[in-house]
Protein backbone atom coordinates (compact mmCIF):
# COMPACT_ATOMS: atom_id res chain seq x y z
CA UNK A 1 0.00 0.00 0.00
CA UNK A 2 1.19 3.52 -1.01
CA UNK A 3 0.41 6.54 1.33
CA UNK A 4 0.67 10.05 -0.37
CA UNK A 5 1.19 13.19 2.59
CA UNK A 6 0.58 16.77 1.36
CA UNK A 7 3.72 18.41 2.39
CA UNK A 8 2.85 22.47 2.51
CA UNK A 9 3.02 22.21 6.35
CA UNK A 10 6.30 20.31 6.00
CA UNK A 11 7.80 23.44 3.72
CA UNK A 12 5.98 26.22 5.69
CA UNK A 13 8.85 28.86 6.68
CA UNK A 14 7.95 30.19 10.79
CA UNK A 15 6.26 26.88 11.25
CA UNK A 16 3.46 26.67 13.94
CA UNK A 17 1.60 23.74 15.83
CA UNK A 18 0.26 22.14 12.84
CA UNK A 19 3.48 22.32 11.27
CA UNK A 20 5.57 20.17 13.40
CA UNK A 21 2.67 17.79 14.06
CA UNK A 22 2.74 17.26 10.18
CA UNK A 23 6.89 16.74 10.26
CA UNK A 24 6.47 14.66 13.56
CA UNK A 25 3.67 12.16 12.41
CA UNK A 26 5.32 11.85 8.74
CA UNK A 27 8.86 11.18 10.67
CA UNK A 28 6.78 8.41 12.33
CA UNK A 29 4.74 7.42 9.31
CA UNK A 30 8.42 6.78 7.93
CA UNK A 31 9.70 4.18 10.19
CA UNK A 32 6.68 2.18 9.37
CA UNK A 33 7.76 1.50 5.95
CA UNK A 34 7.75 -1.80 4.98
CA UNK A 35 7.18 -4.56 2.38
CA UNK A 36 3.60 -3.55 2.49
CA UNK A 37 3.33 0.54 3.35
CA UNK A 38 5.24 2.99 2.01
CA UNK A 39 5.26 6.70 2.27
CA UNK A 40 5.40 9.61 -0.60
CA UNK A 41 4.82 12.89 -0.97
CA UNK A 42 3.44 16.19 -2.68
CA UNK A 43 4.09 19.76 -2.92
CA UNK A 44 2.84 22.64 -4.87
CA UNK A 45 5.78 24.50 -5.60
CA UNK A 46 5.08 27.11 -8.51
CA UNK A 47 7.88 26.49 -11.15
CA UNK A 48 9.81 25.31 -8.66
CA UNK A 49 10.95 28.35 -6.91
CA UNK A 50 11.01 27.93 -3.47
CA UNK A 51 13.86 25.36 -2.50
CA UNK A 52 12.75 22.40 -0.16
CA UNK A 53 13.68 23.67 3.73
CA UNK A 54 13.34 20.49 5.86
CA UNK A 55 15.42 17.46 5.43
CA UNK A 56 12.48 15.20 5.47
CA UNK A 57 11.73 16.60 2.30
CA UNK A 58 15.73 16.82 1.15
CA UNK A 59 15.90 13.03 1.68
CA UNK A 60 12.05 12.03 0.37
CA UNK A 61 13.03 14.13 -3.03
CA UNK A 62 16.69 12.36 -3.50
CA UNK A 63 14.60 9.31 -2.68
CA UNK A 64 12.19 9.80 -5.46
CA UNK A 65 9.06 9.96 -3.22
CA UNK A 66 8.68 13.82 -2.95
CA UNK A 67 6.15 14.68 -6.36
CA UNK A 68 6.38 19.01 -6.95
CA UNK A 69 3.42 20.18 -9.31
CA UNK A 70 5.06 23.38 -10.58
CA UNK A 71 2.32 24.85 -12.79
CA UNK A 72 0.62 26.71 -10.31
CA UNK A 73 0.44 28.35 -7.29
CA UNK A 74 -0.76 27.27 -3.63
CA UNK A 75 -2.07 30.54 -2.53
CA UNK A 76 -4.06 30.44 -6.30
CA UNK A 77 -4.74 26.97 -5.72
CA UNK A 78 -6.74 27.52 -2.49
CA UNK A 79 -8.33 30.41 -3.56
CA UNK A 80 -9.95 27.71 -6.59
CA UNK A 81 -10.79 24.82 -3.90
CA UNK A 82 -12.55 27.45 -1.45
CA UNK A 83 -14.86 28.29 -4.29
CA UNK A 84 -15.40 24.79 -5.07
CA UNK A 85 -13.44 25.01 -8.99
CA UNK A 86 -10.32 23.84 -8.44
CA UNK A 87 -9.09 21.40 -11.51
CA UNK A 88 -8.11 17.63 -9.95
CA UNK A 89 -4.22 17.34 -9.14
CA UNK A 90 -2.62 14.61 -11.19
CA UNK A 91 -0.45 12.72 -8.57
CA UNK A 92 1.62 10.14 -8.62
CA UNK A 93 -0.38 6.37 -7.98
CA UNK A 94 -1.47 6.07 -4.87
CA UNK A 95 -4.01 3.84 -2.75
CA UNK A 96 -4.08 6.72 0.55
CA UNK A 97 -3.52 10.68 0.14
CA UNK A 98 -3.11 12.03 3.63
CA UNK A 99 -4.27 15.38 3.92
CA UNK A 100 -2.95 16.94 7.38
CA UNK A 101 -4.60 20.71 7.44
CA UNK A 102 -8.41 20.37 7.39
CA UNK A 103 -8.96 20.51 3.84
CA UNK A 104 -8.88 17.82 1.03
CA UNK A 105 -8.08 18.83 -2.39
CA UNK A 106 -9.73 17.11 -5.74
CA UNK A 107 -7.58 14.50 -7.22
CA UNK A 108 -7.99 13.09 -10.63
CA UNK A 109 -7.11 9.69 -9.43
CA UNK A 110 -9.54 7.48 -7.39
CA UNK A 111 -7.35 7.36 -4.22
CA UNK A 112 -8.63 6.99 -0.63
CA UNK A 113 -8.52 10.31 1.31
CA UNK A 114 -8.10 10.98 4.76
CA UNK A 115 -7.97 14.73 6.53
CA UNK A 116 -6.64 15.32 9.56
CA UNK A 117 -9.07 17.67 11.49
CA UNK A 118 -7.52 19.65 14.70
CA UNK A 119 -10.87 20.77 16.22
CA UNK A 120 -14.02 22.30 14.87
CA UNK A 121 -14.12 25.82 17.43
CA UNK A 122 -14.90 27.44 13.82
CA UNK A 123 -18.42 25.53 14.16
CA UNK A 124 -18.49 25.10 18.08
CA UNK A 125 -17.28 28.73 19.10
CA UNK A 126 -16.53 30.92 15.88
CA UNK A 127 -16.30 34.01 17.86
CA UNK A 128 -12.69 32.19 19.09
CA UNK A 129 -11.60 32.12 15.04
CA UNK A 130 -10.06 34.78 12.96
CA UNK A 131 -12.45 35.97 10.38
CA UNK A 132 -10.44 35.51 7.29
CA UNK A 133 -9.91 31.73 8.45
CA UNK A 134 -13.37 31.31 9.87
CA UNK A 135 -14.91 31.64 6.62
CA UNK A 136 -12.38 29.42 4.80
CA UNK A 137 -12.87 26.69 7.52
CA UNK A 138 -16.70 26.74 7.25
CA UNK A 139 -16.37 26.14 3.93
CA UNK A 140 -13.55 24.06 2.62
CA UNK A 141 -13.24 21.78 6.36
CA UNK A 142 -17.08 20.88 6.58
CA UNK A 143 -17.11 20.48 3.08
CA UNK A 144 -13.45 18.01 3.53
CA UNK A 145 -14.79 15.97 6.58
CA UNK A 146 -17.78 15.05 4.28
CA UNK A 147 -15.99 13.89 0.74
CA UNK A 148 -13.16 12.00 3.26
CA UNK A 149 -12.92 8.71 3.48
CA UNK A 150 -11.16 8.51 6.58
CA UNK A 151 -10.91 11.51 9.55
CA UNK A 152 -7.94 11.78 11.88
CA UNK A 153 -9.00 13.14 15.20
CA UNK A 154 -6.57 14.75 17.31
CA UNK A 155 -8.07 13.96 20.79
CA UNK A 156 -11.18 11.68 21.73
CA UNK A 157 -11.99 15.79 22.92
CA UNK A 158 -12.29 16.35 19.00
CA UNK A 159 -13.90 13.34 17.95
CA UNK A 160 -16.41 13.92 19.68
CA UNK A 161 -16.80 17.30 19.06
CA UNK A 162 -16.86 16.26 14.78
CA UNK A 163 -19.54 14.19 15.24
CA UNK A 164 -21.69 16.69 17.50
CA UNK A 165 -21.31 18.69 14.94
CA UNK A 166 -21.37 17.49 11.73
CA UNK A 167 -23.44 14.12 12.03
CA UNK A 168 -19.98 12.17 10.78
CA UNK A 169 -20.79 8.36 11.72
CA UNK A 170 -17.80 7.42 14.16
CA UNK A 171 -17.01 4.67 12.28
CA UNK A 172 -15.74 6.91 9.88
CA UNK A 173 -13.23 8.76 12.33
CA UNK A 174 -9.57 7.13 13.70
CA UNK A 175 -8.73 9.09 17.12
CA UNK A 176 -5.13 9.56 17.89
CA UNK A 177 -3.40 11.57 20.54
CA UNK A 178 -0.48 13.83 19.88
CA UNK A 179 3.09 13.53 21.57
CA UNK A 180 5.92 15.44 22.73
CA UNK A 181 8.70 15.49 20.26
CA UNK A 182 11.28 14.67 23.16
CA UNK A 183 14.47 15.04 21.47
CA UNK A 184 14.71 18.74 21.19
CA UNK A 185 13.66 19.09 25.20
CA UNK A 186 17.05 17.39 26.20
CA UNK A 187 19.15 18.95 28.57
CA UNK A 188 22.06 19.69 25.91
CA UNK A 189 19.14 22.11 24.43
CA UNK A 190 18.42 24.44 26.70
CA UNK A 191 20.75 27.68 26.07
CA UNK A 192 20.00 28.65 30.32
CA UNK A 193 19.25 31.64 32.07
CA UNK A 194 21.78 33.78 30.45
CA UNK A 195 19.77 33.07 27.30
CA UNK A 196 16.77 34.19 28.88
CA UNK A 197 18.13 37.50 30.19
CA UNK A 198 20.23 38.90 27.40
CA UNK A 199 17.67 38.51 24.51
CA UNK A 200 14.27 38.42 26.24
CA UNK A 201 14.99 40.27 29.53
CA UNK A 202 13.92 37.54 31.72
CA UNK A 203 15.73 38.11 35.20
CA UNK A 204 13.23 36.35 37.70
CA UNK A 205 11.92 33.02 38.07
CA UNK A 206 8.91 33.14 35.84
CA UNK A 207 5.43 31.24 35.97
CA UNK A 208 5.18 30.57 31.84
CA UNK A 209 2.32 30.39 29.77
CA UNK A 210 3.35 29.68 25.74
CA UNK A 211 0.92 30.25 22.87
CA UNK A 212 -0.33 33.20 20.01
CA UNK A 213 -1.76 36.16 22.30
CA UNK A 214 -5.05 35.99 20.79
CA UNK A 215 -9.51 35.65 22.27
CA UNK A 216 -9.17 31.43 22.36
CA UNK A 217 -6.32 31.82 25.33
CA UNK A 218 -8.02 33.79 27.85
CA UNK A 219 -4.96 35.53 28.52
CA UNK A 220 -7.17 38.11 30.04
CA UNK A 221 -7.80 35.05 32.90
CA UNK A 222 -4.08 34.04 33.32
CA UNK A 223 -3.10 37.85 33.75
CA UNK A 224 -5.39 38.62 36.31
CA UNK A 225 -4.64 35.24 38.28
CA UNK A 226 -1.39 36.61 38.58
CA UNK A 227 -1.92 40.09 39.60
CA UNK A 228 -3.99 38.78 42.67
CA UNK A 229 -1.40 36.51 43.84
CA UNK A 230 0.52 37.62 46.91
CA UNK A 231 2.53 40.32 46.26
CA UNK A 232 5.56 38.58 47.56
CA UNK A 233 4.97 35.83 44.97
CA UNK A 234 4.71 38.28 42.34
CA UNK A 235 7.87 40.15 43.30
CA UNK A 236 9.77 36.55 43.33
CA UNK A 237 8.02 35.23 39.97
CA UNK A 238 7.27 37.17 36.53
CA UNK A 239 4.63 36.45 34.66
CA UNK A 240 5.62 35.21 30.95
CA UNK A 241 3.30 35.46 27.86
CA UNK A 242 5.59 33.74 25.08
CA UNK A 243 4.03 33.75 21.74
CA UNK A 244 2.99 35.78 18.89
CA UNK A 245 0.77 38.54 19.17
CA UNK A 246 -2.20 37.21 17.20
CA UNK A 247 -5.87 38.80 16.06
CA UNK A 248 -8.26 41.10 18.25
CA UNK A 249 -5.76 41.70 20.80
CA UNK A 250 -6.64 44.89 21.78
CA UNK A 251 -7.91 45.00 25.14
CA UNK A 252 -5.45 41.78 26.12
CA UNK A 253 -2.67 44.18 25.01
CA UNK A 254 -4.35 46.88 27.51
CA UNK A 255 -4.88 44.99 30.30
CA UNK A 256 -1.31 44.07 30.16
CA UNK A 257 -0.06 47.70 29.63
CA UNK A 258 -2.45 48.48 32.42
CA UNK A 259 -0.82 46.45 34.86
CA UNK A 260 2.65 46.25 33.69
CA UNK A 261 2.09 50.66 34.31
CA UNK A 262 1.09 49.42 37.84
CA UNK A 263 4.31 47.73 38.95
CA UNK A 264 3.23 43.80 37.77
CA UNK A 265 5.77 41.82 36.02
CA UNK A 266 4.22 40.64 33.05
CA UNK A 267 6.41 39.85 30.12
CA UNK A 268 5.48 39.63 26.78
CA UNK A 269 8.46 38.13 24.82
CA UNK A 270 6.65 37.91 21.62
CA UNK A 271 7.48 35.10 19.01
CA UNK A 272 9.92 33.07 20.44
CA UNK A 273 12.31 30.96 17.92
CA UNK A 274 11.46 26.89 18.01
CA UNK A 275 15.67 27.03 18.91
CA UNK A 276 14.37 28.48 22.36
CA UNK A 277 11.18 26.90 23.32
CA UNK A 278 13.49 24.48 25.12
CA UNK A 279 14.97 27.07 27.31
CA UNK A 280 11.19 28.53 28.03
CA UNK A 281 9.78 25.19 29.49
CA UNK A 282 12.89 24.20 30.87
CA UNK A 283 13.41 27.16 33.45
CA UNK A 284 10.00 27.79 34.22
CA UNK A 285 9.17 27.42 37.67
CA UNK A 286 5.58 26.73 36.92
CA UNK A 287 2.79 26.87 34.10
CA UNK A 288 -0.26 27.64 33.53
CA UNK A 289 -2.80 27.37 30.43
CA UNK A 290 -6.63 28.72 30.56
CA UNK A 291 -7.73 28.79 27.05
CA UNK A 292 -11.95 28.79 25.98
CA UNK A 293 -11.15 26.19 23.68
CA UNK A 294 -8.34 23.88 22.49
CA UNK A 295 -8.64 20.80 20.06
CA UNK A 296 -5.64 19.12 21.70
CA UNK A 297 -3.36 21.42 24.40
CA UNK A 298 0.57 20.25 23.41
CA UNK A 299 1.82 23.34 25.43
CA UNK A 300 0.68 21.74 28.82
CA UNK A 301 2.15 18.07 27.42
CA UNK A 302 5.35 19.87 26.61
CA UNK A 303 4.98 21.29 30.43
CA UNK A 304 4.68 18.19 31.82
CA UNK A 305 7.42 16.57 29.99
CA UNK A 306 9.83 18.95 31.46
CA UNK A 307 8.47 18.17 35.15
CA UNK A 308 6.87 21.84 35.09
CA UNK A 309 4.34 21.73 37.80
CA UNK A 310 1.10 23.05 36.27
CA UNK A 311 -2.28 24.56 36.51
CA UNK A 312 -4.61 24.37 33.95
CA UNK A 313 -8.68 25.10 33.67
CA UNK A 314 -10.80 21.88 33.51
CA UNK A 315 -11.79 21.40 30.18
CA UNK A 316 -12.33 17.91 28.58
CA UNK A 317 -9.94 18.34 26.49
CA UNK A 318 -6.75 19.19 28.96
CA UNK A 319 -8.36 16.33 31.55
CA UNK A 320 -7.64 14.17 28.65
CA UNK A 321 -4.25 15.31 28.35
CA UNK A 322 -3.27 16.02 31.88
CA UNK A 323 -5.14 13.47 34.20
CA UNK A 324 -3.99 13.59 37.41
CA UNK A 325 -0.64 15.56 36.68
CA UNK A 326 -1.72 18.70 37.37
CA UNK A 327 -3.86 21.60 39.09
CA UNK A 328 -7.14 22.01 38.07
CA UNK A 329 -8.97 25.05 38.32
CA UNK A 330 -12.56 26.99 36.89
CA UNK A 331 -12.90 29.13 34.47
CA UNK A 332 -12.13 32.49 36.33
CA UNK A 333 -9.11 34.39 37.64
CA UNK A 334 -9.47 33.83 41.52
CA UNK A 335 -9.75 29.85 40.91
CA UNK A 336 -6.42 29.92 39.15
CA UNK A 337 -4.93 32.21 41.42
CA UNK A 338 -5.67 29.97 44.27
CA UNK A 339 -4.29 26.90 42.19
CA UNK A 340 -0.92 28.51 41.20
CA UNK A 341 -0.58 29.38 44.98
CA UNK A 342 -0.65 25.87 46.37
CA UNK A 343 1.89 25.18 44.00
CA UNK A 344 4.15 28.21 45.23
CA UNK A 345 3.40 27.63 48.92
CA UNK A 346 3.83 23.91 48.83
CA UNK A 347 6.85 21.91 47.47
CA UNK A 348 6.22 18.77 48.23
CA UNK A 349 3.17 19.40 46.05
CA UNK A 350 4.78 20.70 43.31
CA UNK A 351 7.52 18.05 43.49
CA UNK A 352 4.77 15.25 43.40
CA UNK A 353 2.84 17.06 40.19
CA UNK A 354 6.83 17.36 38.52
CA UNK A 355 7.33 13.27 38.74
CA UNK A 356 3.84 12.90 37.52
CA UNK A 357 3.68 15.25 34.86
CA UNK A 358 7.19 13.44 33.36
CA UNK A 359 4.73 10.02 33.71
CA UNK A 360 1.70 11.08 32.21
CA UNK A 361 3.74 12.47 28.81
CA UNK A 362 5.45 8.92 28.79
CA UNK A 363 1.81 7.52 28.15
CA UNK A 364 1.98 9.40 24.35
CA UNK A 365 4.06 7.94 21.72
CA UNK A 366 4.70 8.59 18.10
CA UNK A 367 5.64 4.64 17.62
CA UNK A 368 1.88 4.06 18.75
CA UNK A 369 0.25 6.81 16.93
CA UNK A 370 1.75 5.79 13.77
CA UNK A 371 0.96 2.42 13.82
CA UNK A 372 -2.88 2.90 14.65
CA UNK A 373 -2.71 5.33 11.63
CA UNK A 374 -0.81 2.95 9.63
CA UNK A 375 -3.29 -0.13 10.52
CA UNK A 376 -6.51 1.66 9.81
CA UNK A 377 -5.20 2.32 6.20
CA UNK A 378 -4.01 -1.10 5.60
CA UNK A 379 -7.67 -2.09 7.15
CA UNK A 380 -9.71 0.26 5.20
Amino acid sequence: MKLLIEASPIEQNNPTGVNYFTEWLARGLEQKQDSTFKVGYFYLNFLGRKPLRNELSKTAFLGNRFHQIRYIPQRIYAKLVYYNVAPPLLLPKSDWVLFPNFYIWPLMRRSKRAVIIHDVGYLRFPEYVERKNLKFLRRVASRSIKKADLIVSNSQFTTSEIISATGVSPKKIVTISIPVDTEPFEKQYDKGRTRLKKRYKITKPYILSLGTLEPRKNLETTVLAYCDLPKKIRNTYSLVLAGKWGWDIDTLRDLIQKKQSEGFDIITPGHIDYDDKTTFFRNASFFVITSYYEGFGMPLLEALHCGIPSVAVDIPVFREVGGDACLWAARDAKAVASQLLSLVTDPALAKKLSRAGRQRSSEFSWEKVSETIKQRLLDD
